[in-house]
């Protein structure tokens, strides 16, 4: 694995405990309507702006799968870290 991608491991937990998931009810000024859940995109775009861009109506919208590799390092990443803590309590 490259330095870069062993930096992004690092910093998967980190990134995922600097953003949020919300639920929230679509505006009048969306083609969307009820309630929804999701991120909120600034958030997104703070960690990893490469997963977010902004529309002609200039709404900014989120890659969503994208997200998924992020979560999965940061999951492998706290794994290591429960199994570490698990070593050391025994």
């Amino acid at each position: 694995s490259s330095a870069a991608s062993d930096v992004y491991k690092r910093q998967a937990i980190d990134k995922v405990k600097s953003i949020g998931g919300y639920s929230f009810d679509w505006n009048s000024n969306s083609e969307k309507t009820g309630h929804d859940i999701g991120v909120i995109a600034q958030e997104i775009e703070a960690v990893l702006p490469e997963l977010v861009v902004t529309r002609d109506s200039g709404y900014k919208a989120v890659s969503y799968e994208k997200i998924v590799a992020l979560l999965i390092e940061a999951i492998k990443d706290q794994q290591l870290q429960i199994d570490a803590l698990k070593t050391t309590q025994r």
